[in-house]
């Protein structure tokens, strides 16, 4: 997906070497991160890094919408540590990085300054200064299954200025249990949020983002599924194209080879079909990435949407929970006046306790109106961006469909005069032939320059 809306900011990042290593009994990689432009560094940084980052981020600009890292899940060391596996991973975190250097809610984050410039004990130290971030993305082996966060609702509230949690295995505990807690709650819509003068606007933005979602996933699915079939005939028509070659002859038991009179026929047929298998299979590699894999990027943006609106209302749950104090709080001051002279300490207790929540309630609501402004900016962006990424994959995807249904329909064509009956003074079983049809570029020029060609 391009993005549109972005910053004025000339961003060159590359993420390249990268390098494997082993401290005991864990392995794990580490990639070159160099920043040319606007300000140059350069850093080595670990797959968990980044996505300590990318859960930064989702705290710092709460309401922004963060990429997501591509990732799959349950990966084994052997193919984790593969070179082609590498590789995709290190244009994927470079994508990522390009994105958020350009994205105009993200590239002056704090955690983004620190990924680029700290050196290994500056950076050690901000990931133990953000516990949830680090202990839930796994950092102790880079294993895939624990970026599962990454497409969750992060609970725990922080925003860039909150202060550093402390990290001891207790407090780990205590503050998982409570992100528990607010989700559980949150999930069974238990409380009724305080309202907001942009109540209209978001759920108008939650149904888009609804009706999206459900359909980009589907989108997303039957794309995968229709390279999975062009593929499939591929397969089948180099199949049926080898069964042709060899109906035109047989061997004896003395391994002697008899060609029939319709072999020529039957071979050139062969060669036919093995042709439009070869285009079957460029056709396949095209669909794969210039429809399936742009379709998973654009329902990856969908979820980064979804992830931003979601956090927005977990924004609003903290502040109404907090609000939901303050009123408790203030109901049991009220009866207490009531009959003041006998609870002069009581009294004077919840007076504090009520001011203290007043004043933590106005901070959260300065941090509601932040994220709401900050998300309905950045949907603007993103409207922008969605539609001329899935405008762009439709009409490539479109066109290049036009020029092999072309080249189809030339290759079937080129098989009815093999076919032909033959004509009068012909050999029987030996009509008259056409050259088989080959794809662009010729039938033994490797992949990439035949389907550079189309």
């Amino acid at each position: 997906m391009t993005d549109i809306a972005v910053t004025n900011i000339a961003v060159d990042v590359t993420v390249t070497d990268a390098q494997h290593h082993e401290v005991g009994r864990n392995k794990y990689t580490t990639y070159l991160v160099e920043v040319l432009s606007p300000s140059k560094s350069a850093s080595r940084r670990r797959y968990s890094d980044f996505c300590w980052l990318y859960n930064r981020l989702v705290d710092e600009r709460a309401g922004a919408i963060v990429p997501i890292i591509p990732h799959k899940k349950a990966i084994s060391g052997k193919v984790r540590f593969s070179e082609e596996l590498v590789t995709e991973r290190q244009a994927q975190l470079q994508r990522f990085l390009f994105r958020v250097m350009q994205h105009p809610e993200l590239h002056d984050a704090p955690s983004l300054h620190t990924f680029l410039t700290a050196d290994y004990t500056m950076w050690e130290n901000a990931k133990k200064q953000q516990s949830g971030a680090s202990e839930s993305m796994g950092d102790e082996d880079d294993s895939e299954a624990s970026n599962d966060n990454m497409l969750s609702v992060t609970t725990d509230g922080s925003s860039a200025a909150s202060p550093a949690k402390p990290t001891g295995p207790g407090n780990r505990i205590s503050n998982w249990m409570g992100k528990v807690a607010t989700n559980a709650r949150m999930a069974m819509g238990s409380m009724q949020l305080e309202s907001t003068p942009d109540d209209d606007i978001f759920n108008d933005l939650h149904s888009y983002a609804a009706n999206l979602d459900g359909n980009i996933k589907i989108l997303a699915k039957d794309a995968t599924v229709l390279v999975a079939a062009i593929k499939a005939q591929s397969e089948t028509m180099e199949q049926m194209g080898a069964a042709f070659s060899e109906m035109g002859e047989y061997k004896l038991d003395n391994e002697i080879v008899v060609r029939t009179s319709s072999d020529s026929l039957f071979s050139k047929l062969g060669t036919n079909w093995n042709n439009l298998s070869k285009l079957s299979h460029f056709a396949q590699l095209s669909a794969q990435t210039k429809l399936d894999e742009p379709l998973q990027d654009l329902a990856r943006d969908v979820a980064a949407l979804q992830k931003a609106i979601a956090k927005r209302k977990h924004t609003l749950f903290l502040y109404t929970r907090k609000a939901n104090q303050g009123k408790a709080k203030m109901g049991q001051l009220d009866k207490l006046r009531e009959n003041a002279a006998n609870h002069p300490d009581k009294i004077a207790s919840l007076e504090g306790d009520v001011r203290t929540l007043k004043e933590e309630g106005a901070t959260m609501w300065k941090e509601v109106d932040t994220v709401s402004k900050r998300l309905q900016r950045d949907m603007e962006r993103f409207k922008i961006n969605f539609f001329e990424g899935m405008r762009k994959t439709l009409e490539t995807f479109h066109k290049v469909q036009v020029e092999y249904s072309e080249k189809y329909v030339q290759g079937w064509n080129d098989v009815l005069p093999i076919l032909a009956p033959a004509t009068a003074g012909a050999s029987q079983g030996e009509p008259p032939m056409n050259s088989p049809p080959v794809p662009p570029g010729g039938g033994d020029e490797d992949e990439d320059a035949i389907t550079a060609t189309i």
